[in-house]
C-alpha cells in the first residue's frame, strides 16, 4: 500500500514539477485553467448570484480544492507551503467560492476577493517561463506582462472592496479598474479620487509599485534578446544569441543555433 501511494505521489509531483511532454501539457493546462477562471471572475464580478453561477462557483471550487490538496500532498516542506502567498490566496479564493453555497448568504464583498487568484499569476508566470523556455516566444516579456496584469487586477479588487461602500464614484468594478489604470499611468484625470486615509495609502501603493512593474515590462521588451545557457565556469546565464565565449569569464560556451542571423 505504501509503495503504491509513493508511486502515485511521485507521478503527481512529476506532473507539477517535472519536464517532458506529459508534465508540460499538464502545466500548460493549469495555466489555461487559471486564465479562464480569472476571466470568469472579472466578467461576473457584478453579476447577480443565481443557481447557474452558484453551480459554476462550486465546480471551480472543487477544482481549486483538488489542486491545492495535490500541491500540499507533494510539498516537501508543508508548513512553508501553507504560509506561502499563493497558498493563502488560494485558500481565500476557495472560501469565497464555497461560502455562498455553505451559508446560503450572498456575500458579495467576498466575490471581489476571488481576484486574489491573480496572486498565483506570479507563480504561474514563473511556471510559464519554465514551460516556454527554449521556444521562440520571449517568455521574459510574458512573465513581466503577467506580473503587471496580476498587480492591476489585485489592486483593482482592493479598491472596489475597500471603497465602494464609502465612495460614490466607485459604483462598479469597472470604475475601480478605471481609477487603477489612471493612477498607474499617472494620468490622474481627477474625476475619481480616494479621499480617505486608506484610499490615499492605496493610491501611493498603486503609483509606486505599479510604475515598477510597468518599467519592468518596458525593460523586458526593449532589452536585447538573450539566450539562457549557464556558463560552466562562472554560472552567467544570459548570453548573446551568437556568443561563443562568456562575456564574464571568457570561457567557451556552446549555444545551439539554427545558423544564419
Amino acid at each position: 500500500m505504501a509503495a503504491a501511494e509513493m508511486r502515485v505521489k511521485e507521478t503527481i509531483r512529476r506532473l507539477y514539477e517535472g519536464e517532458g511532454r506529459g508534465p508540460r501539457i499538464f502545466q500548460m493546462g493549469l495555466i489555461v485553467f487559471d486564465v479562464i477562471i480569472i476571466a470568469y471572475f472579472v466578467l461576473t464580478a457584478n453579476a447577480d448570484m443565481g443557481a447557474t453561477l452558484l453551480s459554476v462557483d462550486l465546480a471551480i471550487g472543487a477544482v481549486v480544492l483538488a489542486d491545492l490538496s495535490a500541491r500540499f500532498w507533494i510539498a516537501e516542506r508543508r508548513p512553508a507551503f501553507m504560509l506561502s502567498l499563493t497558498t493563502i490566496a488560494d485558500i481565500v479564493v476557495l472560501l469565497s467560492l464555497l461560502a455562498p453555497v455553505l451559508t446560503g448568504a450572498n456575500l458579495g464583498f467576498l466575490r471581489a476577493l476571488r481576484m486574489l487568484r491573480l496572486a498565483r499569476s506570479f507563480h504561474m508566470a514563473e511556471r510559464l517561463d519554465d514551460v516556454l523556455r527554449g521556444s521562440l516566444v520571449n517568455s521574459r516579456i510574458m512573465v513581466a506582462a503577467a506580473n503587471l496584469v496580476a498587480f492591476i487586477f489585485v489592486v483593482t479588487s482592493m479598491v472596489w472592496v475597500l471603497e465602494r461602500q464609502k465612495n460614490d464614484d466607485i459604483a462598479t468594478y469597472v470604475d475601480a479598474l478605471y481609477f487603477t489604470m489612471t493612477t498607474l499611468t499617472t494620468t490622474g484625470y481627477g474625476d475619481i479620487t480616494l479621499t480617505d486615509r486608506t484610499g490615499r495609502l492605496l493610491t501611493i501603493v498603486i503609483m509606486v509599485f505599479g510604475v515598477g512593474f510597468f518599467l519592468n515590462l518596458i525593460q523586458a521588451i526593449y532589452r536585447p534578446a538573450k539566450v539562457e545557457q549557464p556558463c560552466p565556469q562562472c554560472g552567467l546565464r544570459l548570453h548573446d544569441r551568437d556568443a561563443s565565449h562568456c562575456k564574464h569569464c571568457g570561457s567557451v560556451i556552446y549555444i545551439e543555433t539554427e545558423g544564419g542571423t
